[in-house]
């Protein structure tokens, strides 16, 4: 699932004060964190916005239990104890507050943005 389609509309200038509010320095070739390096800017956005939304979920009640060999965030369900991917643990939780995938996406990154944009 790329998450960005549920958070699309983002201008470039949105994108970067989001990364650059998230810690990212932009250099030449990409833009850099401590965490992650030097990535592109569509990287960049997915990895900052994965790291988000996985501590909104956090808040809900799950758990970040590690990542996979690829990089994908995994998820402890904290109710039913399952791991899942991120992904997986939107859908399930959705599923919980009985709203589309995309409605909920799309808020736990608004409420990351405004947290950000000190909104």
């Amino acid at each position: 699932m790329k998450l960005e389609r549920h958070v699309g509309g983002l201008s470039l200038a949105r994108k970067a004060n989001y990364l650059r509010a998230r810690g990212w320095i932009e250099e030449e070739g990409g833009w850099s964190s401590e965490i992650f390096g030097l990535l592109p800017l569509a990287k960049a956005v997915h990895h900052q916005l994965t790291d988000d939304l996985s501590q909104a979920l956090v808040k809900r009640g799950w758990q970040v239990v590690g990542f996979s060999q690829r990089g994908y965030v995994q998820m402890l369900d904290g109710e039913r104890g399952k791991p899942c991917s991120l992904p997986k643990a939107l859908r399930t939780q959705a599923r919980r507050e009985k709203r589309p995938v995309a409605e909920l996406t799309y808020e736990l990154f608004l409420a990351a943005l405004l947290e950000v944009e000190g909104a």
